[in-house]
């Protein structure tokens, strides 16, 4: 299925998406019908990848996400995006069953119009996110393929939860959001000794989340020193090795522990909550 719009139509549809307060229903309408077309391309690619023996997940990118995307990127990002339609295998293996994966996936899809497109980002992570995406091109649609270790996935999975809790630019390398807007007037309505204890609380409460932040990314730079040692020379430090991914396990559900008892930023606006 081919795109319905043209690429100046798609960026004339990014821009007013952008602009607008609201968007109005005729664009919302043709997004609808732009992601359709996605939707039906990331069906076949779904196919091809099956038959190839891997069981992936998958998703068309929703509204929300779009509007979040276009918000810090751009109208013009619409036209360009490579991940409108993707899908995601997660491996029960190491970097070398990775870059298998990613070979056998190329070749696959190389007889496509446009080649297919390998971007490593184990080599060039963002935030400390790693996996290998391929970007393949059936119907001359981008498709974006994750092929993710089980450790990059749980590194992932782990993270991005986190976003939703402190707030989603820290993928992006961004401080995590401050709430202390939401809870100031409340606060400077209270004695001298109680505001200054309150604010106390603040500070300490958002210095934790910057901590988070530095502790996963430091993990998953972690994840990936033993995957590239794994790869190599395994059977040369089996046990330090073992003893390291005692580590990492232990740092996933430490973080993930510490996680349960938040409360998302969005929906802090009383004392209660900063301590959270």
């Amino acid at each position: 299925m081919a795109l319905p719009f043209s690429k100046s139509q798609i960026v004339r549809l990014g821009e007013h998406l952008t602009k607008a307060d609201e968007p109005s229903d005729e664009d919302l309408a043709a997004l609808a019908q732009l992601l359709l077309a996605y939707d039906d391309t990331l069906g076949s690619a779904l196919e091809v990848v099956r038959r190839l023996g891997f069981e992936p997940t998958s998703r068309v990118k929703n509204t929300g996400t779009i509007l979040e995307k276009l918000a810090r990127h751009g109208g013009s990002w619409l036209k360009s995006i490579q991940d409108l339609a993707g899908m995601r295998i997660v491996l029960n293996g190491d970097r070398t069953d990775q870059d298998e994966a990613v070979m056998v996936i190329t070749q696959a899809f190389g007889a496509s119009a446009r080649e297919p497109k390998i971007i490593d980002r184990r080599s060039q992570p963002s935030q400390g996110y790693r996996a290998v995406h391929v970007i393949v091109y059936p119907d001359g649609i981008p498709v974006e393929i994750q092929v993710r270790t089980r450790w990059q996935h749980e590194w992932a999975d782990m993270f991005e939860k986190l976003a939703d809790l402190i707030g989603r630019g820290i993928r992006y390398g961004e401080p995590p959001v401050h709430w202390w807007h939401t809870i100031e007037r409340e606060v400077m309505e209270e004695t001298p000794e109680r505001a200054a204890s309150s604010r106390q609380i603040y500070d300490l409460a958002y210095e934790l989340r910057e901590f988070m932040v530095q502790s996963a990314v430091s993990l998953s730079n972690l994840i990936d020193a033993l995957e590239k040692v794994e790869a190599f020379e395994a059977n040369d430090h089996e046990a330090e090795l073992q003893a390291l991914w005692d580590d990492v396990r232990a740092g996933l559900a430490d973080l993930r522990e510490e996680m349960s008892g938040m409360t998302p930023v969005s929906e802090q606006g009383d004392l209660g909550s900063v301590g959270s």
